[in-house]
């Protein structure tokens, strides 16, 4: 049995049944790191060399893109699509005491453009939250216009433009379609940590309203891709971090799952997949999230404490799993044997009975190249199904 890349990740999405092989999935270079830099210039770049393009239509999705990393690591699906301009959206400068800086419009970040530790490239930086008073986040909607109001209304999500763009890529990956807007990262950054504790205590109303806000933006987002026909969505949020979640799992249930469900919900009424990212550890909030209906949980960062064995063996019925090899330690410091046996170890933690997409749980940074082919390499030769 040979399955399509989309059969073996909806295959794996439903974790109810052993597709052909364990599919391949990462977060890719980070491109301003070393790896990627060191990538360019190999020759596994210059034979992956690949940029798709569609002749359906010109304009804004026209234009498929360079898939050579993609095809380097074998990937059986990937978070991308042909709506590249979801948001209506400006830069807006930050005040002049934030050197060479901008707030970011959704969520209230001031990010500075500074250059990359090892390369010298140039690479936005989280620096301060503008959204430090309810005073202050709505003077910002008012002048630059709520979350909601900031879609794209000339974007055209039409069924045709999706299974055309989806066709094109079929014989190297699946699609999956990019929600926007982090919720949490958008509350903890925003407005800094200190700053949501203080209003999730003394103002609870005003997070509620935020929230309320960045949801309704993000449904209809949701009903727009499933327009389109699209069957998966990957939804970027940190929750975690070493050891523990950001807020309390008491303030998460309170301030955070709710609107989550609403947009796992959503999904699935729509039959849509939702996968979602979240750095750290998230053992002990997993569960609501899995109850809120999530169907796929990405990075599960095993420098942070994530037990990947015991996920598995606790939510594997419920909910797929995608990453959980350690991409910050063993991945960079580490010899070939050593990522080898980290790849077997999480294919034998989660891969049993199907639901597991192996990889990296997070971007790959300044990795030295050699262990980037070991990798790829492991992740190729222990995937195939039953497991040994």
């Amino acid at each position: 049995m040979v399955l399509s890349k989309r059969e073996r990740v909806i295959r794996a999405l439903e974790h109810d049944d052993e597709p052909d092989l364990v599919p391949i999935h990462t977060l890719g270079f980070e491109k301003t790191n070393s790896a990627y830099q060191t990538f360019i210039k190999t020759d596994e770049y210059t034979k992956n060399k690949l940029v798709i393009k569609n002749k359906y239509r010109r304009g804004s999705n026209n234009y498929v893109g360079d898939i050579t990393e993609q095809r380097f690591w074998q990937v059986d699906c990937w978070a991308m699509d042909p709506f590249a301009k979801k948001l209506d959206i400006k830069i807006v400068k930050a005040p002049p005491e934030y050197s060479n800086a901008h707030i970011e419009v959704l969520g209230g970040r001031i990010m500075s453009l500074g250059p990359q530790v090892d390369t010298g490239l140039p690479y936005a930086w989280y620096v301060d939250g503008w959204f430090k008073t309810p005073e202050i986040l709505y003077s910002f909607w008012d002048e630059h216009g709520k979350p909601s109001e900031l879609l794209n209304d000339k974007v055209n999500y039409s069924p045709q433009i999706w299974d055309e763009y989806v066709e094109s890529l079929s014989p190297y990956l699946y699609p999956m379609a990019n929600l926007f807007m982090p919720m949490h990262e958008n509350i903890f950054e925003g407005m800094t940590v200190g700053r949501a504790q203080y209003y999730m205590r003394k103002k609870p109303s005003f997070i509620h309203d935020v929230m309320k806000e960045y949801t309704k933006a993000i449904l209809e987002m949701i009903k727009r891709l499933a327009e389109a026909g699209v069957d998966v969505a990957f939804y970027y949020d940190d929750l975690g971090m070493k050891g523990r979640t950001i807020f309390s799992i008491r303030d998460l249930q309170e301030f955070i799952i709710p609107y989550y469900k609403q947009m796992y919900q959503e999904c699935n009424k729509h039959g849509m997949f939702i996968v979602q990212h979240s750095c750290g550890y998230i053992d002990e909030i997993l569960p609501y999230m899995v109850e809120a209906g999530l169907s796929c949980i990405q990075a599960l960062e095993p420098a942070a404490g994530v037990n990947l064995g015991h996920l598995k063996d606790t939510l594997g019925d419920k909910v797929s799993f995608m990453g959980g090899l350690d991409s910050s330690r063993v991945l960079t410091f580490g010899t070939a044997k050593e990522i080898e046996n980290e790849v077997k170890r999480g294919i034998m933690a989660a891969g049993q009975g199907g639901g597991y997409f192996v990889g990296p749980s997070h971007n790959i940074l300044n990795v030295p190249w050699e262990n980037c082919i070991s990798l790829r390499d492991a992740m190729l030769k222990h995937r195939k199904y039953p497991l040994k």
